[in-house]
């Protein structure tokens, strides 16, 4: 078989979740796993120590489970997978060569010598047992979908399938990991790259700790550039550099600490005093007062899911589309969104590429809805709306119940909305803000009328769009279409890039048509850090803040 081998780094055509950061222009574009370390002045200890104050915590460690950015962060320090991004560039991880075949569909990965935390080798079976484990419906993933490429992933997670064997993820013996997928998949690298759920996992921590695998730095081991050694829940993190490290040469630093700062103008006071060394994130009201702050787009896509579940007010589609063509997108960006945000009006990302241009460029489809709204039609629908339930007027409504997050620019949006709604159509809203972890609790289970999600884009087109199908765990406005799912389905299922997208065009247009998600806006990310940080990257999707091989100079 002829194959392709592919070794160190290989360039990012497109980037992968959850809010993210950009790298500033101050920043390399170097391939920082082979340069060499940049001087540096040590701590009176000796300690090179960077600190960054981010503003939640996190919610686990456990690969298998994570879905949230902060974690994501983390677990990006604390791990390493086959590969990894590092300045929106692949590069080798663990595997330390790999070959695709000739039709594209299996990925060979050949494993270095490599250690956990604890010194105990890095193994295919390792990466084997994580992945599988994921996928296992015991397992309660919300992430199953991210190996939806993989030969009956899909299938096995749902329960479908019950013979793990025929999955098409392989340990050949402790080297070698083989995996096979469905279909030929363009974006396969990136995602085993940008991903948060690819990392490999400990059996026996398993066995040991069960559901608390992960909760805790003793809980828990790692076989990336650090460990974790302290975590104060809702305070602060430790990370210190591991010396077991297959890397660890060029690793520069050997300590960092986020400090935990919800309030914005805490983290930007201790900023301004040399507390901190950098700021995960600014909002639109402190960036004037930085003009040399760094910005990146992409990656992340915030979205109103309308709950149309059929106990639900929303569950009527006019009402639905009469809020949706209310929304003034590029009202709330010049507003509020940080530098770099615009309004959105698909379900895909702009900043996926594909043969180095735009998707949405080589694939354009145009939203019925201007980013500016439409009042005339969205007051057409609020009195088709009314008619359907058989009331008057918009006082009538049952409440609305719109949950927010508990964080400034989240609740900013919240006001904004419901002051629009309220002022432009009459239709009264309920706000309800909840701490981080309750509002997603809520909206897993259902428990809203409205929520704005800020999600994942993915590294392929239909990332978001594949979890709207009915039956899907995390089709979270319960939004059901038969006609949807089909051609999600086809799509899914062909062979030719061409034909895969039109049929996802084609379920845009529908989902989007009956208004059961809202696409607002694709956030900028906007942060600061001393003019001593070097090679400080924001990588458009894992682990947003890659810090591994940054050095401070102070």
């Amino acid at each position: 078989m002829n194959v392709k081998c592919f070794k160190l780094s290989y360039m990012l055509s497109i980037s992968f979740l959850l809010i993210v950061l950009s790298a500033c222009s101050t920043t390399t574009g170097e391939d920082t796993s082979s340069k060499e370390k940049v001087e540096q002045t040590e701590e009176a200890d000796g300690t090179k120590e960077f600190i960054f104050a981010g503003h939640n915590d996190i919610v686990s460690l456990d690969a298998g489970k994570i879905n949230d950015e902060m974690s994501a962060i983390i677990l990006y320090a604390v791990s390493e997978g086959l590969v990894r991004t590092s300045n929106d560039q692949i590069e080798n991880g663990i595997a330390e060569s790999y070959d695709i075949s000739d039709d594209g569909l299996v990925y060979t990965f050949y494993l270095r010598d490599a250690q956990w935390a604890d010194g105990e080798p890095v193994t295919s079976y390792d990466f084997e047992y994580s992945f599988l484990r994921t996928l296992d419906p015991e397992t309660g993933s919300s992430q199953t979908n991210e190996f939806a490429p993989i030969l009956n992933a899909t299938e096995y997670a749902s329960g479908d399938l019950t013979d793990v064997t025929e999955v098409g993820i392989k340990a050949i013996d402790e080297k070698t990991l083989e995996i096979t997928l469905e279909r030929p998949e363009p974006f396969f690298l990136n995602l085993l790259a940008e991903g948060i759920n690819f990392y490999p996992i400990r059996e026996d921590f398993i066995e040991e700790y069960g559901e608390d695998y992960g909760s805790s730095p003793d809980k828990f081991i790692g076989n990336g550039p650090f460990v974790l050694t302290e975590w104060e829940r809702e305070s602060s993190l430790v990370l210190e550099k591991n010396e077991n490290y297959w890397n660890s040469d060029n690793v520069n630093l050997d300590k960092v600490v986020e400090l935990i700062l919800p309030d914005e103008n805490t983290r930007v006071s201790m900023f301004e005093l040399g507390d901190v060394d950098a700021v995960y994130s600014v909002s639109k009201t402190q960036v004037v007062n930085y003009p040399d702050h760094g910005v990146k787009t992409g990656g992340t896509l915030q979205y109103l899911s309308f709950n149309s579940d059929a106990e639900n007010v929303l569950n009527n589609e006019n009402l639905r589309k009469a809020l949706s063509y209310a929304v003034d997108k590029e009202a709330i960006v010049e507003a509020i969104a940080s530098p770099g945000s615009e309004a959105a009006d698909r379900m895909i990302d702009p900043t996926i590429m594909i043969d180095d241009s735009p998707i949405v460029d080589v694939y354009p489809f145009e939203s019925e809805i201007p980013a500016a709204g439409n009042l005339e039609l969205a007051e057409e629908y609020l009195d088709k709306a009314l008619d359907d339930l058989g009331i008057t007027s918009a006082d009538e409504l049952p409440k609305i119940n719109y949950i927010s997050m508990d964080s400034p620019i989240h609740k900013l949006y919240a006001e904004a909305l419901q002051e629009r709604w309220n002022e432009t159509i009459g239709v009264n809203v309920e706000v309800n803000i909840l701490p981080v972890q309750q509002a997603i609790g809520a909206l897993i289970e259902g428990e809203y009328d409205i929520f704005l999600v800020s999600e994942s884009t993915g590294v392929n087109p239909e990332t978001l769009l594949k979890k709207f199908t009915v039956g899907n765990g995390n089709n979270y406005p319960n939004w059901e279409n038969e006609e949807y799912t089909e051609l999600i389905e086809k799509s899914a299922s062909s062979q030719d890039m061409d034909e895969r997208m039109d049929y996802l065009i084609e379920a845009e247009s529908i989902i989007l048509e009956e208004a059961a998600v809202v696409p607002v806006l694709l956030p900028g990310s906007v942060y600061l850090f001393k003019d001593y940080v070097h090679d400080l990257h924001y990588g458009r999707q894992t682990g947003s803040i890659e810090f591994i091989y940054s050095s401070v100079d102070k």
